[in-house]
Order: C-alpha cells, then sequence, then structure tokens
C-alpha cells in the first residue's frame, strides 16, 4: 500500500506533467502563429550578454548566501560557496525544489558546516531574494502591464510574499525560545534584521541584471534597435520580477518551467502588442537562462576541487 508521502510525491510529479502540458499546448498555438522565417537572426553579442547578465545576477544572490553563511561562523572559500550554490540551483528542475536544500547540504560538507546552518541561510537567501522580486514587481506593476490582468487578491499576494523573510525571522525567534526551553543543546542559526535588509538592497541588483538579460533578448530578435530608455528598463524590470516571483511560487512547477513563461509572454505581449512575439521572447529568455546556468555549473563543478576546511574553522 502506497505511503502518504509516496502519494503527494505523485500528486506533485502529476500536476507538474499537467501544468506543463497545458501551457505547452497554450504556448504551441501562440508559436504556431509566428512566422518564424521572418523572424531575424538572433545577435550573437546580445544573446551572450543575455546569458552574462543572468550569471552575474545569481553571484550577487550567490554571494549574499556566503555572507549569511560567514555570519553563522562558516567561513567559506567565495569560490567554494559559489560552486555549492549554483551546482545546487540545478535541483530546483525537480518538482518541490526540496532537491536544491539537498544538494547545498551535500557540496557543503568538508567546509564544517552544519546542516542546519545550511538549509536556514539557503532559506533565508532565497526568501530574501524573491522578497526582493516581489516588491520591485509590486511597485512596477503598473509600469509592467499586467495589473488590468492581475485581481486585488493577486496583487496583495505578491506583498505577502515580500513579507515572507520578516515573518521567517519572528517564527525563527520563536522557534529559538521553544527550543532553548525544551532542548537548549541545540543552536539554531538566526540572521539578524540588517542582514535580511542589506541582503534586500544587494539582491535587487540581481533583478536589475535580470531585466536587462531581457533587455537584450529583446534586442538580439528585433529587426530595429531597441533604445534602454528609463520607461523600458522599468518595463523590463516590473515585468521580470512579475513572471520569475509567479514561478518560484508555482513549487509543482520544476525550476518555474511553465508558469514563468506564460506570465513573461502575458507582460510582454501588453507591452509591445504582439502574443507572438511576446512568446518567442519568453521561450528564448528560458533557452538562454538554463543553457548559461547549466554550463556555469558543470564549469565550476570540473574547474574547482574544494579542500577540506580546518577543523574549528566554522
Amino acid at each position: 500500500m502506497p505511503t502518504r508521502a509516496t502519494f503527494w510525491r505523485t500528486a506533485k510529479i502529476l500536476l507538474a506533467v499537467l501544468l506543463l502540458a497545458f501551457v505547452a499546448r497554450n504556448f504551441s498555438q501562440i508559436l504556431g502563429q509566428v512566422d518564424w522565417a521572418a523572424l531575424p537572426a538572433p545577435k550573437p553579442l546580445f544573446v551572450l550578454a543575455a546569458g552574462l547578465l543572468y550569471l552575474l545576477c545569481h553571484t550577487i544572490w550567490g554571494t549574499y548566501w556566503v555572507q549569511l553563511l560567514r555570519a553563522q561562523g562558516v567561513v567559506v572559500p567565495w569560490w567554494i560557496g559559489q560552486r555549492a550554490y549554483f551546482i545546487s540551483q540545478l535541483g530546483k528542475y525537480v518538482p518541490g525544489k526540496a532537491l536544491v536544500v539537498l544538494l547545498r547540504v551535500s557540496l557543503m560538507r568538508g567546509q564544517n558546516a552544519k546542516p542546519t546552518v545550511v538549509i536556514v541561510t539557503g532559506v533565508y537567501e532565497t526568501l530574501t531574494s524573491m522578497a526582493a522580486g516581489a516588491i520591485l514587481g509590486a511597485v512596477l506593476l503598473p509600469a509592467s502591464g499586467l495589473i488590468d490582468a492581475l485581481s486585488v487578491n493577486q496583487r496583495y499576494g505578491l506583498f505577502g510574499l515580500a513579507l515572507l523573510p520578516l515573518g521567517l525571522l519572528g517564527l525563527n525567534r520563536l522557534a529559538r525560545r521553544i527550543v532553548r526551553k525544551y532542548a537548549p543543546a541545540m543552536n539554531l542559526p538566526l540572521p539578524s534584521l540588517w542582514f535580511l535588509l542589506r541582503g534586500l538592497a544587494l539582491d535587487s541588483l540581481g533583478w536589475c541584471c535580470l531585466a536587462l538579460s531581457l533587455w537584450c533578448v529583446h534586442s538580439a530578435w528585433s529587426e530595429t534597435a531597441v533604445l534602454l530608455t528609463a520607461d523600458r528598463f522599468t518595463q523590463s524590470l516590473g515585468g521580470v520580477c512579475v513572471a520569475y516571483v509567479i514561478g518560484f511560487v508555482v513549487l509543482v512547477a520544476p525550476g518555474g518551467i511553465g508558469a514563468r513563461e506564460w506570465a513573461l509572454a502575458l507582460v510582454l505581449a501588453a507591452q509591445l502588442g504582439d502574443a507572438g512575439f511576446a512568446a518567442v521572447l519568453a521561450l528564448m529568455l528560458r533557452v538562454i537562462w538554463t543553457s548559461a546556468e547549466l554550463m556555469y555549473a558543470l564549469i565550476l563543478a570540473l574547474a574547482i576541487r574544494p579542500h577540506a576546511a580546518p577543523a574549528g574553522a566554522a
């Protein structure tokens, strides 16, 4: 007889398959109306820049995670932290995204980093980066062109996601009080409010990189020059934040596949007035980002051989 865990695991996989099938069906209908022969050849420099900007964004976010680790006494070299961060990110392509945490714990063995510290700092890093995106997405929602497609409750939902790190901070303090009372030998890591606020500012720079990456993809497949005006930048920033956060919230979607493209295509269609071209850009953005992530993770895995940290370094 299947266990409850097996049931939920199967249900998540089925939901992910159904979601992907639904999005693939809608995307295929839209892309079927695109005159692919009329699309200009992509400009290689813009494609390369889009991939590098995506990697720069995650390098910034990975740096914040290394800072969180060091604040908890884990003196990990920056490159080792980046290696663990990028390789573990590949786990997000498994439904539920829990594999990211498991991979990160495994990759940090030998660095005198307790699994609890790796897990908690990883959760804080993820929620802080998503909170920064949710704040920017909510503020720039009118500029994104998606505001008419969202209900009032959905707009409030973005603000609720933005408050998650602060809520987790309160829950962590409550958990520490309970642990101190009933299990004083256990020590829970607790990032300070200052670290969270600094992380929101730092991670916002990463979101700006993603907005520029989206502009590069638009420029790569555009016949005419796409000027990077202030309005276009805010549109790109608001759009990519909203789409990325939606993909993160839909836990059953591996790496936000489907959900992110659906949201981004809606945003771009509202901005460009061309649903077919918007779907093409959303698809190309996924291909470039995923390819860059896979190649860079492979390079880090092969080029960097982590050495065990000396005893007592943590």
